[in-house]
């Protein structure tokens, strides 16, 4: 008599399971946020009448000369509503197994796809040469990645520079794709600026700050699917491989130089909203939104390094 043998199915495993995350958001770190109620308003802005030389002498029964102060100008911001949205229906939530859970695994994945497409709004933004138009676009030889030709110490003297005399306030933040700072940490003429004998041949990130000699570096690590559905995957960085440099304080207040503001709408980020729906039946409407604009109030105050690395 034959043996038998029993086909066995292995269990999905519980407590692991295999997922690219993004993370390194920035956008929402760049801009100062300003909370607003209406979806379209104006921010004020000021001339450049105040800072021009004028005639100032005056005594006994002259007249103080007199100047015209005051003047002004508005940018429109004009907030657009994101959202998405996804149906859980009962068939799911009876066949989905740990570790998988569909209510949480749709509510990350739709807040994920908005946070993605805000990050891409304002990467797509702020590489484009037509909004900053203080820019330079390097190749060949002058990449970060040629260690022994390129020149990034001088390329950053040159946009700290550029701003300083655009807008009278050298940058405080330097936007670096993850490549680009992966690159720029291991750069020799980087590394001679005290650091060559003092570093185990690699910089943090507070050790780039000093030499790129700014408040901020935020290094831009999120990534995004370029191919679309069916197609083979295409993962891309959401930055590119461009080098930002920018005023950007953190907090809005009147009176101040910043390359823009974020005007948010309704909730200070995404808002999550969670229902049950009777069409199907015993289904769960997932919808997740978010309400801004990211205006770029003052592209002088921005400078842009194209193709730093190949």
């Amino acid at each position: 008599m034959g043996s038998q043998q029993t086909a066995q199915v292995d269990k999905l495993l519980t407590e692991v399971s295999n997922k690219i995350v993004p993370d390194g958001f920035v956008s929402e770190e760049i801009l100062p946020m300003v909370k607003v109620k209406q979806s379209s308003g104006k921010l004020g802005s000021y001339g450049s009448g105040h800072m021009r030389i004028v005639t100032t002498l005056t005594g006994g029964k002259n007249q103080y000369p007199q100047v015209d102060t005051r003047h002004y100008s508005t940018d429109t911001y004009s907030v657009d509503k994101h959202g998405l949205k996804d149906i859980i229906t009962e068939e799911e939530f009876a066949n989905v197994d740990k570790p998988f859970d569909a209510q949480v695994d749709t509510t990350d994945e739709l807040t994920g796809l908005l946070l993605l497409s805000k990050e891409k709004g304002l990467a797509d933004t702020l590489s484009d040469t037509a909004i900053l138009t203080n820019n330079v676009t390097l190749s060949g030889t002058d990449q970060y990645n040629d260690y022994a030709n390129s020149d990034p110490i001088g390329d950053f003297k040159t946009a700290r520079a550029a701003t300083y005399n655009k807008v009278g306030m050298a940058p405080d933040t330097v936007i670096l794709p993850w490549a680009v700072w992966d690159t720029l940490r291991y750069h020799p003429k980087i590394l001679e600026v005290g650091y060559k004998y003092n570093r185990s041949g690699q910089l943090t990130t507070e050790d780039l700050a000093h030499v790129l000699d700014v408040k901020r570096v935020l290094v831009a690590k999120a990534i995004y699917e370029a191919a679309k559905q069916g197609q083979t995957s295409n993962i891309l960085p959401v930055w590119g491989k461009h080098i930002v440099f920018c005023v950007a304080p953190q907090k809005a207040s009147k009176r101040q130089v910043s390359l823009g503001y974020r005007f948010q709408q309704f909730a200070d980020s995404r808002r999550v909203f969670k229902h049950e729906v009777k069409d199907p039946v015993n289904a769960m409407k997932i919808m997740v939104d978010d309400s801004y604009d990211q205006l770029i109030a003052n592209p002088d105050a921005g400078y842009l390094i194209k193709d730093a690395i190949q």
